[in-house]
């Protein structure tokens, strides 16, 4: 099977939206003993009185490895530019093991990049899946072409009725807000596109809440 792997937040004796992340594995190509396996450090890993800590496992066909890393702060991020979207790329629709993609996109621009095609078209961060609070007062979210199907985007599709669809830079100028949707963060507040500042959310807010609420 080709290179897959999950990172959850080990948070407070509870692992959010445990089930989703074993079914994607599933979706991925990983065997029932593979997925019993990770369950296991799923498991192991609740055991710990650490403060919260990553847990990513890596699974292949030589085996499965967990390895923890302290989070990410879920404070407003300032992101820049990378223009090496290609919605055409299946790839990025399983969470593989090679991150190369985002490692030279993050070298490019000095940290977590947007990503967006030539013609505007955005897709996702090298870390993290795109909401946006729509002039309107709705939800969107980038349609899944070339992007990662996020387990924590998931969960708010449903949640607050996300429409999916081509999402386009220009549209980061008149929104109510936008957000990172990520499984290490949660719900976090994006603070600027390449320096210029985004309005700031009240119902972001309320989502983020909603999520750490999560059991």
């Amino acid at each position: 099977m080709i290179a897959v792997f999950e990172t959850v937040l080990v948070d407070d004796g509870r692992i959010r939206l445990r089930e989703r992340h074993l079914e994607r594995l599933a979706r991925s190509g990983a065997s029932s003993e593979q997925i019993a396996a990770v369950d296991a450090c799923f498991e192991d890993a609740l055991l710990l009185t650490d403060p919260p800590f990553l847990l990513r496992v890596d699974v292949d066909d030589d085996g499965v490895r967990p390895a923890t890393r302290p989070p990410r702060p879920a404070t407003p991020v300032d992101l820049l530019l990378d223009r090496s979207y290609d919605p055409g790329l299946e790839a990025r629709l399983l969470k593989t093991a090679d991150r190369a993609w985002a490692d030279a996109a993050e070298s490019a621009v000095g940290g977590e990049a947007l990503l967006s095609s030539s013609a505007g078209l955005i897709g996702e961060t090298t870390r993290a899946s795109v909401l946006l609070h729509d002039a309107d007062g709705g939800f969107s979210t980038p349609a899944l072409r070339g992007i990662l199907p996020g387990i924590t985007r998931a969960w708010a599709v449903a949640h607050c009725e996300v429409r999916e669809r081509d999402v386009h830079l220009v549209e980061f100028q008149t929104v109510r807000g936008a957000a990172l949707l990520t499984a290490g963060r949660g719900v976090v507040p994006i603070a600027s596109v390449e320096g210029t500042a985004l309005a700031q959310s009240a119902a972001l807010d309320d989502l983020a809440a909603a999520w750490r609420a999560l059991p």
